[in-house]
Order: structure tokens, then sequence, then C-alpha cells
């Protein structure tokens, strides 16, 4: 059987390249094609791999977001007429290659575009730096989103990464789709006693960019007093510093064994954002950490009240700082936060994939 994977692009190792790490385990000889490439951002076990990617298009790699307009054709543009099977990651435009008439596509669907749909106005205030991105957003969308309907139609079968992300796959596309939650490296971490000190932290961790809402994290524990570490980078990194007070520090870009100290160390992450799913709080999880996130998006998958963390549910420094405060006053079992994150890892990802590649292979679509 001849197999092909693709993926939006490949410039940086976030929670959507973990996830196609692991599935090409599946296909050992299966190329990979992307929009484009930065081989030495990508783990050696996608270096390793042929990836292919559109002639000439590279130069546009920093400014592929302005390219945005550009990518439906260019996807389509593929040859995938000789493949029995395409597995697309798609957060963007991977889901709209088109197959042959033998070939059959599933897709994991980080999301849908959300600068086209319902984030699209927390995305236009992370761009409101740049002169006519809002404008040329807005205007773009209304066929942006034509295009993503219409080409979400080709997909046979939709795996979603999560039950908020299966419910806009409903709403946007009309198409009905299955939750497997993203494979999370759990053994990387481990728990470590947590002692209240002056020291103590509050731990906000991934990409700085606005929809994140870093800076709930930063106004909440600025109101309490209590002391944040904020561990990542992103181009919202300036703004977030002027927003924050005497009692937030910030690790840009921390080394893999920092993070891992990080996670283990902290109180709780916070986790103030509307998120797909969210595989920076599962990895807290495994570190034995507590997650309070807001009761909206992905979180909702992985969060039980009381037992892995609790949610505060208004958008606002104000909620998140009470949820806080509910929070110093509960006890949280180690044991109980990595029982319930193991439950995540590689293994399980790639068995429940497994079976929907064979559903679809026997003709089941979603």
């Amino acid at each position: 059987m001849k197999v092909a994977f693709v993926h939006d692009w490949l410039v940086t190792y976030r929670g959507g390249e973990k996830v196609l790490e692991a599935l090409i385990d599946l296909y050992p000889d299966a190329p990979i094609y992307t929009l484009f490439y930065k081989k030495d951002a990508m783990p050696r076990s996608i270096q390793t791999r042929t990836v292919i990617t559109p002639p000439g298009l590279g130069i546009l790699r920093k400014a592929r977001k302005l390219a945005l307009p550009f990518f439906p054709s260019i996807i389509e543009a593929f040859d995938f007429s000789e493949f029995d099977l395409v597995i697309s990651t798609s957060s963007c435009v991977a889901k709209g290659i088109i197959g042959g008439k033998k070939t059959k596509h599933i897709c994991y669907l980080h999301s849908p575009m959300r600068y086209i749909w319902d984030q699209q106005e927390e995305y236009i205030r992370g761009v409101a730096h740049i002169p006519g991105a809002a404008w040329g957003i807005r205007k773009l969308s209304p066929r942006l989103r034509r295009w993503d309907v219409e080409s979400a139609q080709r997909v046979d079968r939709f795996v979603v990464n999560s039950t908020f992300v299966g419910e806009r796959c409903r709403e946007f596309y009309k198409r009905g789709s299955v939750v497997v939650h993203p494979p999370i490296e759990t053994n990387r971490f481990k728990p470590a006693k947590k002692i209240a000190t002056d020291n103590s932290y509050y731990l906000a961790a991934g990409a700085f960019v606005s929809y994140k809402r870093f800076d709930l994290a930063i106004a909440a524990c600025e109101q309490l007093g209590r002391k944040l570490i904020i561990a990542g980078s992103g181009p919202a990194e300036s703004q977030l510093r002027k927003l924050a007070g005497p009692n937030t520090f910030f690790e840009s870009s921390p080394s893999d064994a920092r993070f891992v100290e990080l996670m283990a160390g902290a109180e709780a992450l916070l986790f103030p954002g509307v998120e797909d799913f969210g595989m920076v709080a599962v990895e807290a999880m495994a570190a034995g950490t507590p997650v309070i996130a807001f009761a909206k998006g992905g979180a909702r998958d992985f969060i039980v009240e009381g037992e892995t963390g609790l949610f505060f549910t208004e958008s606002s420094g104000e909620s998140l700082a009470a949820a806080m405060q509910k929070f110093e006053s509960m006890t949280f079992s180690v044991d109980a936060l990595t029982a319930y994150a193991a439950g995540y890892g590689k293994v399980h990802f790639l068995k429940k994939m497994t079976r929907e590649i064979n559903f679809l292979l026997q003709g089941e679509r979603t």
C-alpha cells in the first residue's frame, strides 16, 4: 500500500509536529508533503524522512501568513493520484489535498482554520501592529471559508483531537468525526515534592501568542501577589513583558531539562486560553502538577474537577484569581494526576489511530 503524510508546514516543533512525529511510525517509508520545511527545527525522526515541498515557496517561509490566500491552490497542486492512503494533519490547508480515484484520505484535524472562523477577532488583535493585516483578514475570509468547507467534503474520515474541535467540525463543515486525543510523552516528566515557600510559583507555558491569554495569568498573579513564571517563546513576548509586574518572571525558550523541572515544581499550571486541546496541560499532570483552566475548549476533555484540576468560568483575571484562591484550599493527589496522564501515551494514540485507519480502509466515512 502506497501511503503519504501531509502537514501544513514544518517550521517549529510544537504540538502538531509531535502528532505527526508519532503518526509516521505507522508507515516508515511514507513521504511527508508540506508547504514549508525548516529541517534544523525538526527532530531526527522527521529529518530522516523524505520531505516534499512546492518548488520556490521556501522564500516566503518567514512571511507565510501573508501568503495564506495562495495556500489552497498550492496544496491542491500536489499529486496524490498514485497513493492508496493519505494521512493529513491539519489546522490550515493540509486537509484540502486532492487524491486520485483509489485514494483514501483520513484527516487528523487539530482545528478548522482559527483565523477565518470563531477565533478571528483574537487573531486580529494579535496582528494589529501589522498595517493592513486586519483589513486583509476580513476581506479574504469569505472566500477562504467557502474553500475550507468545500475541501472538507473531500476528506473520507475526520479524526479530531478533542470534543471541542469535533463540535466545530460539525458546525463549520457539517461533518462528523471521531475523537482521538494527541500523544503525550508522559515518561518525560517526573513528579517532585512541592514545599510551600517564598519561592513557590504558578506556571504558564507555551507559545507566546495572544489567544493563549497569558495576560490573564499575569493579571491574576499580580492581583494576588503570587509568583508567576511564563515559559516559552513567541511574538507576543514584548507585549506580555509590558504587562508584567514584580511577581511575573519569564523563562524564554527554556531547555528541555529546565522545562521538565519547571513543570514538576509548579503549584499549578495556569491554562487561561480557549485551546483546541492543550498538550501542555496533560504534560503538567504527568509531572504531578494540577491545572487551573478556563472552562471552554479542549480543557473540558481532561479537567476532572478536584482530581486533575479545576475550572474558572469567566475570561478575566478576577475569575482566574478566585479559582486560584479556591485551589489553594484544596489538596490534589500526585498519584491520581500521573495515573490519569498515563492514558494519553503514544502507544494508546497509535492503537486508536490504527483502528481509525482500518475503519477507513474498510470503507467507513465519518
